[in-house]
């Protein structure tokens, strides 16, 4: 609240504390939500996101209102409230509150793919960034083992540009696509066999030009939002229609058109032979490597969904524990994911007052001390 007033001689600006930061944004949200709804135009030139639609805007930001809603809903001082939004924005006000429902509406940039910094709409991955180092870039197992066991259609060359899969991912030299181990101990010898290809890649599709990469929210979390709120009882049902569609629209994201509905017997064929059908028998929630859930099923969907889609992959493991990973011998910080980041020296150089103000509050600066909505 105190940003952006060095103008007004504000140079050491307090922190908000988190809670106010939410509270803010839902508020913000819902003005947001009653200004679209007037349906002032856009000029189209002027919208890199969705070219003048006002429709879409509006989708856009009540479906960010559900994922803020979702990340704050298990602190113990909101919920009853945060959850009763969930189901008026989705069960009880849905035309009041018209939320993303197709690849259509999207948050994305289309990247015009050019390797130049002057360029308005230039993709980060191509802006000084070295051939070499993209496709340097380590891809695990994890990410790959399953979506080669599924069969998933993302990973199919004959689906793709030049035999090439959706993802761009080159097989190893003697074939096949090969990861490496989840946090490996350093000089244990692992190669990175399987890489992203690059611009370097003469003739290959690569995701560096991709110009879908550019996704700020897609659809299918939307989806997977649903799915997890009905799953818990907070929206109907039944969780299975929000997952499916979840499924369908992760993948028509990068292969449009390829599944109709989830309906479709190619879709059908893919979760039957993938082991992937919805098993409402499970228990909601088990973080036990080993075991799975209604949570697990939900989430390791959400995590394919969320390829590329800024730190939204962390954000959510953070919330749920899901997907479980495999922790490595190499793990440092006791093999646990860090909560948050550090606050940067400088800023404790020139805000020192409130930087203390900050730590005194939340606790201390520590990649393992609990965001707020992370505390019970």
């Amino acid at each position: 609240s105190q940003a952006n007033m060095g103008k007004e001689g504000n140079v050491q600006p307090a922190f908000d504390r988190q809670k106010d930061i939410y509270t803010a944004m839902f508020a913000q949200l819902e003005q947001a939500n009653q200004l679209l709804k007037e349906g002032t135009p856009i000029v189209a030139t002027s919208d890199p996101v969705f070219q003048g639609d006002v429709s879409k805007w509006r989708r856009f930001c009540n479906s960010l209102y559900l994922r803020l809603l979702l990340r704050v809903s298990a602190k113990s001082e909101v919920s009853t409230s945060v959850i009763a939004k969930i189901k008026q924005i989705v069960d009880t006000n849905p035309a009041e509150y018209p939320i993303m429902q197709d690849n259509t509406h999207t948050a994305k940039i289309l990247w015009n793919g050019t390797n130049s910094s002057t360029a308005v709409y230039s993709s980060p991955f191509m802006v000084n960034i070295r051939a070499a180092d993209f496709r340097g870039i380590p891809i695990c197992d994890f990410f790959l083992s399953k979506l080669v066991s599924w069969g998933d259609p993302r990973m199919n060359g004959s689906l793709g540009t030049g035999n090439v899969n959706r993802f761009c991912i080159d097989q190893a030299p003697n074939g096949g696509f090969v990861g490496v181990p989840s946090g490996y101990a350093p000089g244990s010898g692992v190669t990175v066999l399987s890489h992203f290809n690059s611009d370097a890649d003469s003739n290959k599709p690569t995701l560096q030009t991709d110009r879908f990469t550019g996704i700020i929210m897609n659809t299918a979390e939307v989806d997977f939002i649903l799915a997890e709120a009905a799953a818990k009882g907070w929206i109907s049902g039944p969780t299975e229609k929000y997952y499916y569609k979840g499924m369908v629209d992760a993948i028509n994201y990068w292969l449009p058109n390829y599944i109709s509905t989830p309906t479709d017997s190619r879709f059908i064929d893919y979760i039957t032979a993938a082991d992937l059908e919805w098993d409402p028998t499970l228990p909601l929630d088990n973080t036990t490597l080993g075991n799975t859930s209604q949570l697990e099923m939900i989430h390791i969907q959400k995590y394919y969904a969320l390829f590329l889609v800024d730190m939204q992959q962390w954000f959510e493991f953070r919330r749920t524990g899901h997907p479980i990973l495999p922790k490595g011998p190499g793990l440092v910080n006791n093999q646990k994911m860090p909560a948050r980041l550090n606050y940067p020296l400088v800023t404790q150089s020139t805000n020192p007052t409130s930087y203390s103000n900050a730590i005194a509050i939340q606790g201390p600066d520590d990649i393992n001390t609990l965001m707020w909505w992370q505390k019970p």
